[in-house]
């Protein structure tokens, strides 16, 4: 039986190399419930929200990670978050339905982002630039840490109509032997090459690390829940009318009884009467300008 939106951190006894495990079930479903994405792009947003689970488990930080793509071609937008509690949510924005090639040439076209936001007072956002290199999300992400943090990782991501799956290896930082860490690592990379897509999606954490990691003594964590969950509120729904300024938010009210803010990642509606757009902008600055993502 598949493990249902959980993620699985497991650590190498023996071997100077952690990983991760995420399976994605009514999370994602929910998230695709957002909006009708054709398969293709259904296929690059699953594959962004395990990312972003896996990513977060490893990056310890109170707040939140983000993968986010723009681009000027067909695809525009790409966006997946999880905060320290594993809540996750992901939107796509882009231009009918594009064909595999369409697909590859936009997202080389485009920026692709990873950011963390800390929750800590006056913390200063990360963020750093991924090439889009190589013809997958997962080979992005791979040289990005391997230019970037000169830390080795590996992705194995499978995605299909109903669910999502990843696994994410990792060299520990600061270890003892190079020579050491990079024979244990290619042994480690032939054993998990042996997993097939069906496998991922199919099997829960335990039964997969036995069946790939038999002969390796392999410490396995408390599994956490992983959840869609939006963060929109009515503060960031005014945010959004003091970015759209007041003139233009006096001529929408014109033929208007109320302005409708409508969140991108959960459709959840937010009100706003002329009373409501006159108290926002006369409070003017003083509202938070948290940004959406």
């Amino acid at each position: 039986m598949n493990d249902k939106d959980l993620l699985q951190r497991f650590l190498f006894e023996n071997v100077p190399v952690r990983g991760e495990l995420v399976h994605l079930d009514e999370s994602y479903q929910a998230i695709l419930q957002q909006h009708p994405y054709p398969p293709l792009i259904r296929a690059l947003l699953g594959e962004a929200l395990a990312v972003v689970c896996l990513l977060s488990a490893i990056i310890k930080v109170k707040g939140r990670l983000t993968l986010q793509f723009r681009g000027k071609g067909k695809l525009k937008l790409l966006l997946a978050q999880c905060d320290h509690q594993s809540h996750l949510r992901g939107i796509v924005q882009h231009e009918g339905d594009l064909t595999p090639s369409e697909l590859l040439e936009a997202q080389q076209q485009g920026i692709l982002a990873i950011m963390i936001d800390s929750d800590a007072p006056n913390a200063t956002r990360y963020q750093g630039i991924v090439a889009w290199e190589g013809a997958s999300l997962a080979q992005a992400i791979e040289g990005y840490f391997m230019q970037s943090e000169q830390l080795p990782t590996r992705l194995w991501l499978a995605v299909d109509e109903k669910r999502v799956a990843g696994l994410l290896l990792q060299i520990l930082p600061k270890e003892k032997s190079e020579l050491l860490v990079t024979d244990d690592w290619e042994r480690l990379l032939l054993l998990t090459e042996t997993l097939t897509s069906e496998e991922l999606l199919q099997c829960d954490s335990i039964t997969l690390l036995r069946r790939l990691y038999s002969e390796e003594e392999v410490r396995v964590f408390e599994k956490t829940l992983v959840q869609f969950r939006c963060k929109c509120s009515v503060q960031r729904s005014e945010n959004a009318i003091l970015v759209l300024g007041q003139e233009e938010a006096e001529e929408e009210l014109k033929d208007k009884q109320k302005l409708v803010v409508t969140c991108e990642f959960c459709h959840k509606e937010y009100s706003f009467d002329r009373v409501d757009v006159m108290a926002i902008f006369k409070k003017g600055g003083q509202a938070s300008s948290t940004q959406m993502h």
